[in-house]
């Protein structure tokens, strides 16, 4: 007898299946095509699939001296509405987390307030007594000034010090000193200087919101296998004309060329990770000039609409939502398998719904895609076998723990 039993269609191996998953205890004990007897059954109407619960591996939750702009609170119950159960957090808030206080400081403040589950990071900068101190799940360098301001003056031996994993924002510092726009070229320069360190030490390594072209096409030519690198929604469904029209888009790194854009969408399958980059501001900071998109409660209906237009497969999504995440960052307790924790995203392709930015949970009440129809919701999100979001509700109170990600 399970505790609880979900009945449905469900995305296995990258092929739908009538099937029912017994969870036991908060994980996945048993999937069957058979019928499983559980204490209570939840029956997932028809038209309607479980997809494993996603994984965001680039949010800024901000809180600290920022709660105006998001709270762990807020941002944690937007990612359970958007059918996202993981998130990592990225280190650059207010105060940064630099040092093994602000770190314990941090793990403290997730543990009480988190909606989903979480990966804790730390950022490197010269500071690596500091990061041995610490074991986060993965460690962030900053080749060039981001929102915060901090970056690494010696990206190779940042990186050569760090104890795991590094996510890097790969932009040059030199050249948005002298550019502040940001063209292509301080993306390109720096994915290349990261790719050759890369190449010399042999230590994992994701190359974080990859935007253009070239960038992207050094990474493949390299092919160095513990390299992975990630692509936002933004870069793939918006351009530089769409910041034109509208400064709010603003965003390091900035929306590219169409042709950049065509490029990405091209080389779909080659892309490891979709992550949103969620970095929210108020709109008086986003009309004074602040960087950042909020993403957590429309990446995954961007995806399945474009799934829904054939651009892409549900597949798609899992694997650089759920299996590539898992696999690229080591995490031993996710996955569609036996014995792992029973996260799912419940969809609805067929659902229409409009984008309202005043009905989400983030405090960012501004979104690139406000008035669009788009085809595929995420209408129900169990974590660890409880239902924690249905209907866009939040259910219950804050129950997400640590994620201990491995070295890679």
């Amino acid at each position: 007898m399970y505790d609880l039993v979900l009945k449905g269609k469900l995305l296995k191996d990258g092929k739908l299946i009538e099937g029912n998953i017994g969870i036991l205890d908060g994980r996945i004990s048993r999937i069957s095509r058979s019928d499983l007897r559980g204490e209570d059954v939840l029956q997932i109407d028809r038209g309607r699939i479980i997809l494993p619960g996603l994984i965001d591996v680039h949010v800024h939750l901000r809180d600290f001296r920022q709660k105006s702009k998001e709270t762990i609170r807020t941002g944690t119950m937007a990612a359970l509405h958007g059918g996202i159960t993981t998130v990592f957090d990225m280190p650059n808030t207010d105060p940064p987390i630099t040092n093994s206080e602000t770190f314990e400081f941090r793990e403290a403040t997730l543990r009480r307030k988190s909606y989903a589950d979480y990966v804790i990071s730390f950022i490197i900068a010269g500071n690596c007594e500091e990061a041995k101190k610490v074991q986060a799940g993965f460690y962030k360098i900053f080749m060039g000034t981001s929102t915060g301001g901090i970056y690494s003056e010696d990206f190779e031996s940042d990186y050569a010090c760090a104890p795991g994993i590094v996510s890097v924002h790969a932009e040059d510092a030199r050249i948005i000193r002298e550019k502040p726009e940001r063209p292509p070229e301080a993306e390109v320069r720096a994915i290349k200087e990261a790719l050759e360190a890369a190449e010399r030490l042999k230590k994992p390594l994701n190359i974080c919101h990859v935007s253009t072209a070239d960038g992207m096409k050094l990474i493949m030519k390299k092919n160095l296998p513990w390299v992975s690198f990630e692509v936002t929604p933004h870069h793939l469904f918006l351009t530089r004309k769409d910041y034109e029209r509208n400064p709010l888009l603003k965003v390091y790194p900035p929306l590219r060329r169409e042709s950049d854009r065509a490029f990405m969408w091209k080389n779909f399958s080659k892309i490891p990770i979709i992550a949103s980059d969620h970095a929210p501001h108020t709109l008086e900071d986003k009309e004074n000039g602040a960087a950042g998109i909020p993403g957590l409660e429309t990446e995954v209906a961007l995806l399945l609409d474009a799934a829904n237009r054939r651009m892409i497969s549900l597949k798609d999504i899992v694997e650089k939502m759920h299996t590539n995440p898992i696999r690229i960052f080591g995490i031993r307790n996710k996955g569609l398998e036996v014995g792992k924790d029973a996260d799912f995203a419940i969809i609805d392709m067929k659902e229409e719904w409009v984008v309202k930015p005043e009905e989400f949970y983030t405090k960012a009440k501004w979104s690139p895609w406000e008035g669009r129809k788009l085809r595929g919701k995420v209408v129900m999100t169990v974590l660890r076998g409880s239902v924690v979001m249905e209907e866009d509700e939040i259910i219950g109170k804050p129950q997400g723990v640590r994620i201990n990600a491995g070295k890679g």
